[in-house]
Formats: C-alpha cells, structure tokens, sequence
C-alpha cells in the first residue's frame, strides 16, 4: 500500500469530528462506498444516516470509502493499492459487503472502477466464495436499477435504515462462523429474497422485442413479478442527520437534519417528488429531538427535504432552532410558500444568497410543468429578500422541456431583468445567478415518455439565455454540458444493455465517446426517443408508490390532450 495515500487519509480523518472506529473482532465488515470524491459524499445526508445506523450495532464494523481524487489513480496504479476505507486502512477486498450508495447516473462509471482498482470481478457469476458481496442502494437503486444490474448481487429497493439491520441479520445467520472461503453466497442470497425491498437481478430474465424494446421481465424459483419498494413505516423512527463534520466537504461547516421525505407539489419533471410518496413529514417533537442533540455539535444547521419551505410546521421549527440558539441554512425554498419569518430567520443567520427555482421563463410553460409558481410570486420574493438585506438570488432553470418554444427561452433573460430590478432598486447592489440545466426524462415521471432535447438545439438556447443577459454587469449564466445530460438521460433510461457502455467506459478510463464507438447499443435509442404509451420500460418490474396510468393522464395534461381537473 502506498504511504503516501495511506498518509493523505489519515491526515484527512484526523480533520474530521464524529467518525467511528472499531475493532473488527467478530463483526460483520461493512465498506460504505460514495462513487464520487470524499467532498461529494460527505455533504450527502442519507450516506451519512447509514454509517451512523449500522454502527449503532455492536456485532457490525462501517466504514466508508471513496474515490479517488483524480491525482491519485496514478499513485494507485503504480503501487497496487486498492480502495481502501478511511477508518482502518483496509482494502475494500476485506470486507464482507460493499454497499454503494449511488444517488447519480454520472457516478456508475466510478462504481465498475472502484471494483476494478479492487480486483474484485465486475460481475457475480466470476465472484468467489471469499469475495465481498456487492448492493447497491440510494435513489438510482430505486428509480432504474437496470444499467448497474448485471454487476450487483443484489440491490436495496428503497429507504434503507431499517433494510439494511434485516440483511445484516441474514447475514450472520447464514455465515456464523463459515470461513470466508467455505461461504456459499447463493445459500445467502436465497435467505435474502425473503426481506421486502431486495431485488436479485440474476434471478430475473428480461426479454426483448425484435426493435429493442422491454417486452417481458420473469423472475425465477417463484419470486415476485414485482419487487416492492421498501418504505419507512414512521419517519420518526429514524432520525436523519449528519454527525459528521469535516472541512473538507461542500456544507462541512454545518450539521445536516431531514425535516421529511417527498413533495407533495407533483412537478411533473421530478423524480423526487414520485419515488418519495406518500408525502411524510418528520413531527416537531422529535425534530426538537434532533435540533437538541445537533446543537451540542455545531451551531449552523442545513434544513434537508424536496421542499423545507412547504414543511406544514415551519414556524414552529424556527422557534426551535432559535431557542436552541442554531443558525439555519436552507438549499432551495418555494418562491410561493416564502414567509417573512423564514427570510428575516435565514437573514439573521448570516445568508447572503437565496435561491428559488422558477424552471421556465413563462407562466404558461411553468403550468405545463406544473411548476405553478407565478412571476408576481416570484417578485414578491425579490421584495422580501431586499427588504431583509440578503443581496444575492440564485434561480434555477431548465432548458428542452416539452412544449418548449423559441418564446420560453426568450422570456429568461426578459425575466432575469425583471427581477434584477426589484432586487436592486435603490442602488442596492449583489448578483442574481441563472442556473441553467437541461432536462432530463426520467422513470417515474409524467414526462418519462417525452424525449430528450437534441444537444445542438440544447447549445443554442443557452446562447440566447447568456446573450440576452449580458449587458447586465451583475447578473452571471452557470450551466451543465448538454453532452453530459445526453448522456444522464441514455443512463436514466436505460436497460441492461446499457451495463456494457458502462463497462467500456470504465476501460477506455472515462473516454464515453470512445466508449460509445465501441458499444453495440445505440444511445439515441434511449435518449431521444419519445415513448409510445404502451412501451413497457426496463422500470416497470418495480413499484414505487405511484400508479402509471396517472403519469399517463399527467403526461397528457400537460401536453394538452385532456383537459386539466378543476377547482
């Protein structure tokens, strides 16, 4: 093993507040993985909430691993150390599983890396007896877990606090005391088939349509035809926050807390707001709970959810922090549910930017989206921030939408000046910043049937966006590579044919051109292709907690082929 990148991690844990090391004497080894940089997973609350709860268990060790940083693949290969955990040193070969939390389709490339810089084979029927066994879980575990499939043993489908004590249990019951090399890993993998949520990929075969399509998915030795999203009974069971605090990750300066899962806003592009139904609200009692503990850490506390600003009981929270003497920090509020309270609040605890999410410069395209938000709420919010002297605005937008016209994109810029004028009357000064991503269909949306955008199109209108604002000395354009939301979407959408662009991107060393020269598939197929309503997708063997036949009826509402409900 390398002594500098042994060094580089000790130095970079001697840094950190609240990690936990054990001795690893009769437990079960558990390696966390973050496919992405120590700064990406550390700011990342439900990689967090795992770590703490598996080592609440006397008879488990959990330890976290990473990429590596891009200086040190080199130093990596010339040496021949593998990954290995921040707490221990160990290599990622030692463990008894490897549970990647993957939240991003850019990160399943890093996934099949990490594995290889571990020599651990890519796929479960080259795996041996004293092999880790390799999961997956997060938000693509329960979106579309297809891309990844043919290289896990199997996959957590859904919120896993509570799924991940079961596997552990399943775990020792079936190796107590089996030597590594005498384990036999699909004795374990049948006794796991009987926890809900825990999806086998090798145990169901997908067939295919002469053009490619989906047309049947048949599970084996009588499993169930459909793999059941795994759901937290009581939120409050469980409390979701950082303990963790290093300098080194994007919000390390502030303790992390969950005031609920879902959004009940049904914005018909977000998948967050599908695969998290029913909508579930943490109680004020037991954030009280939670503030108290996180305050005896760090006085700074980042609000987490799909929507804080909606949390029914929002005054009542900020009461709490305040008696608790804490200063918040909230990602991205509704500009239609801003309070003056919340503002002077985020005011009071140092907030120099607030950032609101409009989406679209029209109302008309906001109602496609069913992003109600209108432009005199969000003048009303400019209002507010002046008047409680927060001098920045940052505003989300997303470009390639259905429906979209010339005229939507036009009306950013016509927008981004409206609101730099209500913002900085007076001669205040500060900056507005227009975030502009592309939009990606992705499963479980009402828009999962629509196409995505053509990439030179895509390029264009960022061009009018940023030269409609350029004349403005404090208004700033940052976007994502419409190349790279191509090829979110290919990933997004894809089915198990997709693991094998994975794979040669993994061996061309991230080269996806390269990669894509070589694959078989074809990427347009998956990304620009709008969907008949009758397809069936690489998804559909999975239940989510929302019926497709309303996406249906959503995705032709917003196209206008039904009329919307009223009243």
């Amino acid at each position: 093993m390398s002594w500098k990148l042994k060094k580089k991690t000790q130095d970079l844990l001697a840094s950190e507040e609240g990690f936990i090391k054990k001795d690893w004497g009769g437990k079960v080894a558990f390696a966390l993985v973050y496919p992405n940089s120590y700064a990406v997973g550390m700011s990342n609350l439900g990689f967090q909430t795992i770590y703490w709860h598996l080592n609440q268990r006397s008879d488990v060790v959990c330890e976290r691993v990473f990429l590596p940083d891009p200086e040190d693949w080199d130093e990596h290969r010339r040496t021949g150390t593998p990954p290995f955990s921040l707490e221990s040193q160990r290599p990622l070969s030692d463990f008894d599983f490897v549970g990647f939390s993957v939240t991003y389709e850019g990160d399943y490339i890093n996934v099949l890396r990490l594995l290889g810089l571990a020599q651990i084979p890519l796929r479960p029927e080259e795996r041996r007896p004293h092999d880790p066994l390799i999961l997956m879980g997060g938000v693509c575990a329960f979106s579309n877990p297809e891309p990844l499939a043919p290289f896990m043993d199997f996959v957590v489908v859904g919120e896993g606090e509570e799924i991940i004590e079961e596997i552990v249990e399943g775990y020792r019951a079936a190796f107590q005391g089996v030597l590594p090399s005498a384990r036999n890993r699909e004795a374990l993998l049948a006794k796991l088939t009987s926890i809900p949520g825990i999806y086998l990929p090798h145990a169901y075969d997908v067939s295919y349509h002469d053009d490619g399509t989906v047309s049947a998915v048949h599970p084996r030795s009588g499993l169930p035809g459909i793999v059941i999203k795994r759901r937290l009974g009581d939120v409050n069971d469980f409390q979701t926050i950082s303990l963790l605090k290093t300098p080194k990750a994007e919000y390390g300066h502030m303790a992390l807390l969950e005031v609920g899962k879902g959004c009940g806003r049904g914005c018909r592009f977000c998948l967050e707001g599908e695969i998290y139904r029913p909508v579930r609200h943490r109680s004020l009692d037991a954030l009280r709970e939670a503030v108290a503990k996180l305050s005896k850490e760090s006085k700074r506390v980042g609000l987490v959810g799909a929507c804080v600003s909606d949390y029914p009981w929002i005054g009542g929270l900020m009461k709490i922090l305040e008696e608790y003497g804490v200063e918040i920090s909230i990602s991205s509020l509704r500009a239609d549910s801003l309070t003056e309270e919340l503002v002077a609040s985020l005011a009071r605890g140092g907030h120099r930017t607030l950032t609101v999410a409009p989406e679209a410069g029209t109302e008309r395209l906001r109602q496609v989206i069913r992003k109600n938000i209108s432009d005199e709420q969000l003048y009303a919010a400019c209002d507010m921030i002046r008047a409680h002297g927060i001098p920045n605005l940052k505003c989300y937008f997303m470009i390639g939408q259905p429906t979209e016209s010339d005229e939507d994109i036009e009306a950013i810029p016509d927008l981004a000046a409206r609101l730099r004028e209500r913002l900085f009357r007076d001669g205040r000064s500060g900056q507005l910043t227009l975030s502009v991503s592309s939009f990606v269909p992705k499963p479980w949306t009402p828009f999962q049937w629509a196409p995505f955008d053509l990439v030179e199109r895509l390029e264009r209108k960022l061009q009018t966006i940023k030269a409609g604002v350029r004349r403005f000395p404090n208004v700033r354009v940052f976007h994502e590579s419409p190349r790279e939301a191509f090829l979110q979407a290919v990933l997004a959408r894809g089915d198990r044919g997709v693991g094998r662009l994975i794979e040669l991107a993994a061996q061309c060393e991230g080269d996806w051109r390269k990669a894509m020269r070589a694959w078989e598939g074809d990427p347009t197929f998956y990304a620009h292709r709008a969907r008949p309503l009758d397809e069936r997708f690489p998804w559909d063997h999975f239940e989510v907690g929302v019926k497709k036949t309303q996406l249906i009826r959503e995705y032709q509402r917003a196209l206008g082929l039904t009329p919307a409900p009223t009243g």
